[in-house]
């Protein structure tokens, strides 16, 4: 399941920004909020400090969303599960 999120951060330049990801990762995954810790991962990767992550199914993120070209953004994978919580792991 491909989730979008955004990251609200500052950028290599100090200034406030967002980072936008899609999170692949299954639906326990994203139950259990992993697909933030990607999606914070990934902006970190490119250079931000991340703060908030808002994902298409919360308000905010419903209303800012639809103004991004999706095609652009990465694909990046779900962490596995650290804690071994979900069913795959136990």
């Amino acid at each position: 399941m491909i989730i979008k999120c955004m990251v609200a951060a500052t950028n290599s330049n100090g200034e406030p920004d967002f980072f936008f990801v899609k999170v692949d990762g299954t639906e326990e995954q994203i139950e259990h909020g992993w697909h933030y810790d990607a999606a914070k991962d990934e902006a970190s990767e490119h250079g931000y400090e991340p703060y908030l992550v808002y994902d298409e199914n919360c308000s905010a993120g419903k209303a800012l969303m639809e103004h991004f070209v999706w095609e652009s953004a990465s694909t990046v994978q779900c962490p596995h599960d650290p804690f071994g919580l979900t069913s795959e792991n136990k």
